[in-house]
């Protein structure tokens, strides 16, 4: 119950910075091309979030941090690739299902899957941003209405989504946005820096999450 309100909470919280990331960066193209699959993915990932027991949630959240922690640690950057064409609706089922179960936008796993494809960066993470918009919308949907007939919910839930939390954690994260991007930029804080020092930090959280499951 608790992992179910954690997962529904922080996607909630996503979807507002999402929209307005959506609106300042939306692309064509490639975004239309993944929206199908990232809506029926996310409506799949919250369905079997659903159903899974809590334990099972933390295990692939902590697997899933693990990975990214480790991609970003080391460096990694696919080789580009030209035919990826025909794995834009099942890669996007696969996000939107990860990205639902585990409570995350899923930009990351996105800008690597079309770095492979042959995008340039600044199109991996505009698009990686805009697709944020309908994975978050669907899943937070998806939770608010699996979660409305659960009992032993607190007070001033909407499903599986807390909205105290929501609020608590919308705030901060939408001005810690902006203190970001002015870091990312910043000339003296280089970018490959930047993200192995959230890998290390992701690679602590993750693997404090599965020493606790198991």
């Amino acid at each position: 119950m608790v992992r179910h309100l954690a997962a529904g909470t922080a996607l909630s919280t996503i979807l507002v910075t999402s929209l307005a990331i959506f609106i300042a960066h939306v692309r064509l193209g490639t975004s239309e091309k993944m929206v199908s699959g990232i809506v029926v993915g996310s409506v799949t990932g919250a369905f079997l979030a659903h159903r899974i027991q809590g334990q099972s949630l933390e295990l692939i959240f902590g697997i899933m941090i693990v990975v990214m922690a480790v991609q970003m640690i080391i460096g990694f950057k696919p080789r580009p690739h030209t035919g990826a064409q025909a794995f834009y609706f099942p890669v996007s089922i696969a996000i939107g299902i990860l990205s639902s179960l585990t409570g995350v936008a899923g930009s990351l796993q996105l800008i690597i899957f079309l770095t492979w494809a042959g995008y340039a960066w600044c199109d991996c993470v505009s698009t990686a941003a805009a697709l944020s918009l309908p994975i978050t919308l669907t899943a937070t949907v998806s939770y608010i209405l699996l979660g409305w007939s659960a009992e032993g919910l607190p007070d001033y839930s909407l499903g599986y989504v807390y909205l105290p939390g929501t609020v608590g954690l919308m705030i901060p994260s939408m001005l810690m946005a902006v203190v970001g991007a002015k870091l990312a930029h910043w000339s003296k804080l280089p970018a490959d820096m930047l993200k192995r020092a959230f890998g290390v930090f992701g690679l602590c959280v993750g693997i404090a999450m599965l020493i606790k499951v198991m």
